[in-house]
């Protein structure tokens, strides 16, 4: 049995915002995800570590093929994790100043209806 739902223009424009923003949300997560599997595991054309076209950075078959060893790889590997620490902790740093951004009594007047 089908069920006949009544909806105001602003309930339409509510759902609508809400979809695209989880939408959006969503695959910029994934996307970064992607694009860091890429990077480092798969192939991906911008690689600055190998040719157009080889595998990334980490995968087992540019380790294969460039003859890095074990402990070599271990290394490179934990380059990355330290990279990425770094770059995490500059995030939260730029968060900090954002939130304090935010405090200003004029946030509101400037930023309101972006965030709505």
């Amino acid at each position: 049995m089908k069920k006949i739902i009544r909806l105001t223009e602003s309930d339409l424009q509510r759902i609508v915002k809400r979809t695209i923003k989880e939408n959006r949300e969503h695959k910029r997560e994934l996307e970064l995800r992607k694009k860091l599997d890429d990077v480092f595991f798969g192939y991906d054309e911008s690689n600055i570590t190998s040719e157009p076209g080889e595998r990334g950075y980490l995968s087992q078959e540019y380790r294969l093929s460039k003859k890095i060893s074990p402990r070599q790889r271990i290394e490179r590997i934990n380059q990355v994790i330290e990279e990425l620490e770094n770059y995490i902790s500059d995030l939260k740093y730029s968060i900090g100043s954002e939130e304090e951004y935010i405090k200003n009594p004029t946030y509101d007047e400037v930023w309101g209806d972006i965030e709505k």
